[in-house]
């Protein structure tokens, strides 16, 4: 994202938190918003082009989308567009980003923000676990009607309506992505919305709610902030376990070290060789 772009995000943020509540639907009018101008290349591009005169603009705006969402989310989207992007794709980014972070808004007002995390990575889990089902998800020839369809099937009333909103816009509007990918930046972005940073921990065995709750106290005192777990079982490490957090890879598992181990002996037999 170039810096033009990622000032009208910042921008945008600290404009949008006037019209964030309880409420889910302004969350929704933002990605029906964002789905529209990425289907229209020519919305698109006027409605991203700095020449392109504010009232015009304001104008384009009230005619597409007038009656098909609500008026405070019409008036936003207008101090959207009225900023700088790099590139017409990038308000079309800008505006789901802005959706995702309203969700996440609605979620913590609702006390289900923590419940949405752990849904979504489950749901994500699920999605980049099964092949076949991430192809029925990513399938670019069938109409997302029947992907939105297969959501329902696989979520139904079991999530909450913010995770439901938000896994159906990561496959509604995946725009050549893989599903799993954009839920995982979904996660992300609902994470930081809540100050914490996301750890995916992976190990041999499930780990206890004690043993979860140490390792959460001590990755805080290292990186200082609030942590969230999302924990995966792997047998294939062994032991131990395998850290990734903020850029980082931990790797402390047994088959690491088991791995190390090989390639020291094998480095030590191949010196001996050569003397």
């Amino acid at each position: 994202m170039a810096s033009s772009t990622r000032q009208a995000l910042a921008q945008a943020k600290a404009e949008v938190s006037a019209y964030l509540g309880s409420e889910l639907s302004f969350a929704t009018d933002l990605f029906v918003v964002a789905d529209a101008i990425s289907s229209s290349a020519q919305l698109r591009g006027i409605l991203s082009d700095p020449s392109t005169e504010s009232a015009n603009k304001n104008g384009l705006v009230d005619r597409v989308f007038g009656g098909k969402v609500s008026a405070s989310a019409i008036e936003f989207v207008k101090k959207v567009v009225a900023k700088r992007f790099s590139r017409g794709i990038d308000l079309v980014v800008v505006l789901e980003q802005l959706g995702v972070h309203a969700a996440a808004a609605t979620a913590a007002n609702t006390s289900v923000l923590d419940q949405v995390q752990s849904e979504l990575f489950a749901f994500q889990q699920v999605v980049a676990s099964n092949r076949d089902l991430q192809f029925a998800l990513s399938n670019k020839s069938a109409p997302n009607s029947v992907k939105l369809a297969l959501v329902e099937a696989l979520v139904g009333n079991k999530v909450t309506p913010v995770t439901k909103a938000v896994i159906n816009q990561a496959v509604g509007a995946a725009r050549g992505r893989r599903i799993a990918t954009v839920l995982d930046q979904f996660g992300k972005q609902i994470a930081a919305y809540g100050e914490s940073l996301v750890a995916t921990v992976t190990v041999s065995t499930a780990l206890d709610p004690n043993q979860i709750e140490r390792l959460r106290s001590s990755l805080a005192k290292t990186y200082g902030q609030q942590i969230r777990l999302n924990v995966e079982v792997d047998s294939s490490i062994i032991g131990g376990m395998v850290v990734q957090i903020a850029g980082e890879i931990i790797d402390g598992s047994v088959s690491s070290r088991l791995q190390n181990l090989k390639l020291q002996m094998a480095s030590a037999a191949a010196s001996v060789n050569r003397s």
